[in-house]
């Protein structure tokens, strides 16, 4: 008895003893787990932790690129403007800014005079400007001429031009002693050019001394056309008015001429007035009271101010002081102070007199043909200047 109970006495610990083995076992295995489960846990995070790092270095690495780009990109912005700047001649690019229309008239023999005459305004102008030029033409204008004076645009880029032919509509027209149907075709431009509502009209026979600019951008107010006090004011008079202005100098209001169909009233008004008047008369007389002056730096005559002439520029303006506020002494800072000369007195046309005989502005033509694209061209035309010629083609290299 006592025997059996100590053989169950030792199964019973064999047994506790194997069951405490195994939970041991158990619980190692648990606690193995546990420890690889946090092993692996502590990876993971880590791993995140690294992930987000990386895609904070990434999207860091991306910004600070494209800030790179872009600063580059402004640094190479700023050097261009610099080089633009610096570089700017006066061929300019084909970007407009200001807007600029003139007008001119010619026949075929004023082809020179014409290229001298817009030289002077692209030689002169400011890098903002582009010009648009209407060459008004004769039906005898040859093509080779027209080519010639297009051909400006391969020195003086910044400009453009546009041949309008007219037909002989005014061949039979009053002349006069020196005028040809040529003058007449200012009557036209409200009806040949519809693009633009402002033109400058010139004569072939102005040259221009300062950037137009300004000039254009008067304002016209009222008036359909704005001049330089003509040289007829004094015994002209119509409707109790004198206003009279040069037509070889104006600023013309072609919205204002549109609106009221101009040429018709012109063709009406000769036929009424003017068998013995030319365009002058038609435009001072049809629009007595929507004429105005323009500042007198506009268009003054070359009256000798810079050298002897036999015009006497107190003589000329003493019939005018009764009837503009302008005096002789703003003649004279005008004379000073030039923005076109009009060659409508004196000298009438510079290019046929030699050249001692011209006056220090009438000198300048010359100036102004060696600054054009065909001057050796002009000088054999012209060829009482050759002597001159010579210096200037020097002095332009």
């Amino acid at each position: 008895m006592f025997r059996e109970q100590n053989i169950l006495l030792k199964e019973n610990k064999i047994k506790k003893k194997s069951n405490n083995n195994i939970l041991s076992k158990i619980r190692g295995k648990k606690e193995y787990k546990n420890k690889r489960m946090v092993k692996i846990l502590k990876e993971v995070n880590k791993n995140r932790f690294l992930s987000k790092n990386n895609i904070l270095m990434i999207t860091i690495l991306i910004f600070l690129f494209i800030i790179s780009i872009l600063v580059i990109s402004k640094l190479k912005f700023r050097k261009n403007n610099r080089n633009n700047r610096n570089n700017i001649q006066f061929s300019l690019s084909s970007e407009k800014t200001h807007d600029i229309r003139i007008a001119y008239s010619l026949n075929n023999d004023y082809a020179y005079p014409v290229i001298v005459a817009i030289t002077s305004v692209l030689y002169n102008s400011s890098p903002e400007n582009f010009f648009t030029f209407y060459l008004l033409l004769t039906p005898d204008v040859e093509e080779e001429n027209i080519k010639k004076i297009s051909g400006l645009k391969e020195k003086y880029t910044k400009c453009n031009f546009v041949f309008l032919r007219v037909g002989n509509q005014f061949n039979n027209y009053f002349k006069g002693y020196y005028h040809s149907p040529v003058v007449y075709f200012r009557l036209e431009l409200s009806n040949l050019i519809n693009d633009t509502n402002k033109i400058i009209y010139l004569d072939v026979d102005t040259i221009v001394h300062k950037d137009l600019f300004e000039f254009y951008n008067l304002d016209m107010g009222p008036y359909y056309y704005m001049g330089f006090p003509g040289h007829d004011l004094t015994d002209f008079e119509f409707n109790g008015t004198r206003n009279f202005i040069n037509s070889g100098c104006m600023l013309v209001n072609l919205q204002k001429l549109r609106e009221i169909n101009a040429p018709a009233l012109y063709q009406e008004f000769y036929n009424k007035y003017g068998t013995k008047k030319y365009d002058e008369y038609l435009i001072n007389g049809l629009f007595y009271n929507k004429i105005s002056f323009l500042p007198l730096i506009y268009g003054i005559p070359d009256l000798g101010f810079t050298n002897p002439s036999t015009e006497n520029p107190e003589k000329f303006w003493s019939g005018f002081k009764n009837f503009t506020n302008f005096t002789v002494n703003d003649m004279e800072y005008a004379s000073k102070n030039r923005a076109i000369t009009h060659n409508c007195y004196e000298m009438k046309k510079w290019w046929q007199y030699d050249y001692e005989k011209l006056t220090d502005i009438g000198k300048q033509w010359l100036f102004y043909a060696s600054k054009s694209h065909i001057f050796d061209e002009i000088c054999q035309k012209y060829n009482q200047f050759q002597q001159q010629c010579e210096k200037l083609k020097t002095e332009n290299k």
